[in-house]
C-alpha cells in the first residue's frame, strides 16, 4: 500500500499531542484539514486508525502501531534527505577516478594527495582506465570521474560533460646514442627505415603512429608492440626502436631523448563526468584539483588547455 509520508507525519504529532486541535496548531493548518487528512490516511490502509472514547479521539492499536512506526520512518527519511543535501554541497564520501597510465601519477596521485588534505571526508578510489576504456565505463557506472585523452574524432557521448584540463605534446622518443637523436632539421620522412615500437592496433597510438608513417610516404617497421609505455621506453632505451609517446609518458627519463617534431601534434587531456549526478560538491572537488595539477606544470610537458 502506498503510504504518504505527510499523512504519516500528522499520524506522528497526533500520537504525541493527542488531539486534533494540537496537532493543526502545531503544524498551521486547520483542524478540518487535520481530520481530513487523516481519514485519508485511514483509506490507504484500509485500517481504523483512530476511534472515539467518549468525547476523546484516541488511536487504535494499528493506529499506535502505526504511528511508532512512522516516527521511525521519518527519522530515517530525514537522515536520507541530510545525507543527499551533503552529497549535493560538501565534497564527501567515495568518487572513483580514473585515468590513462601516463596520467595516474601527475594528475591523480597529485590530485588525491592534495584533496586528502582539503576534503578528508572525501576518499577516493584510482582506477587505470586507458581513454578507449574510460567513457564507456563511465556510462556504465564504473567509475565517477574519467581523465581521458580527446581526439576530436569523435562527438561527445551523450550524457557525458568533458573538462579541459591540460595539453600534452606528442613526442618522438630515441635512445640518447641514436644517430637522429641531435640531428639538425629533422623530419618525419627522415625516419624511414627506422624500426618503431608500437602501441596495440586500436589505440590511439597505435593507429596514428603508422598513418603518419604512411603519410610521410613510407611503412613502419615494427620492432614490438607494447601496451605499457614503461616497457616500451625501455625498448627504445636499448637502442631496439624509435617510438611517438605522449610527453607524459616520457616525463624526465634520463635514459631517451624526447623531441618536437612536426607534424606531431599534441593530445587534450580532458576529465569527462556525467551530466546528471547527485554528487555535485564531491565532483567540483575533484575537478578543481585535477586542473590544480594539470596547471601546476610540475611535469615539464603540460601546458594549459
Amino acid at each position: 500500500m502506498p503510504l504518504n509520508p505527510w499523512r504519516l507525519q500528522l499520524l506522528d504529532a497526533f500520537g504525541r499531542l493527542g488531539t486534533v486541535r494540537a496537532v493543526a496548531a502545531e503544524l498551521s493548518m486547520s483542524p478540518s484539514s487535520v481530520s481530513q487528512q487523516l481519514a485519508a490516511l485511514e483509506a490507504e490502509t484500509r485500517t481504523h486508525l483512530l476511534e472515539r472514547t467518549g468525547r476523546r479521539l484516541v488511536l487504535t492499536p494499528a493506529g499506535l502501531l502505526l504511528a511508532e512506526r512512522a516516527r521511525d520512518l521519518l527519522e530515517q527519511m530525514d537522515a536520507i534527505e541530510g545525507e543527499l543535501d551533503e552529497l549535493r554541497t560538501r565534497p564527501v564520501g567515495r568518487l572513483r577516478v580514473a585515468c590513462f597510465a601516463s596520467g595516474v601519477v601527475p594528475l591523480l596521485v597529485r590530485s588525491a594527495t592534495a584533496l586528502a588534505a582539503a576534503h578528508p571526508r572525501l576518499e577516493l578510489e584510482l582506477l587505470e582506465l586507458e581513454p578507449h576504456e574510460s567513457v564507456a565505463a563511465l556510462l556504465a557506472g564504473a567509475c565517477d570521474i574519467a581523465v581521458t585523452v580527446d581526439t576530436g574524432d569523435e562527438p561527445p557521448a551523450a550524457g557525458v560533460r568533458t573538462v579541459r584540463l591540460a595539453s600534452d605534446p606528442l613526442v618522438l622518443v630515441l635512445a640518447p646514442g641514436h644517430p637522429l637523436a641531435h640531428a639538425p632539421g629533422l623530419t618525419f620522412a627522415d625516419l624511414a627505415g627506422e624500426r618503431w615500437a608500437l602501441d596495440r592496433p586500436g589505440t590511439y597510438l597505435g593507429e596514428l603512429v603508422p598513418r603518419l608513417c604512411r603519410r610521410a610516404g613510407f611503412e613502419p617497421l615494427v620492432a614490438g608492440r607494447f601496451p605499457s609505455y614503461g616497457v616500451l621506453l625501455g625498448h627504445v632505451a636499448a637502442g631496439l626502436s624509435i617510438a611517438v609517446l605522449p610527453g607524459l609518458a616520457v616525463g624526465r627519463d634520463p635514459d631517451v631523448v624526447a623531441r618536437r617534431l612536426a607534424p606531431l601534434g599534441e593530445r587534450r587531456i580532458v576529465a569527462a563526468v556525467r551530466r546528471v549526478t547527485g554528487r555535485q560538491a564531491a565532483n567540483r572537488a575533484v575537478l578543481d584539483a585535477l586542473r590544480s595539477a594539470a596547471s601546476g606544470r610540475a611535469d615539464p610537458w603540460l601546458a594549459p588547455p
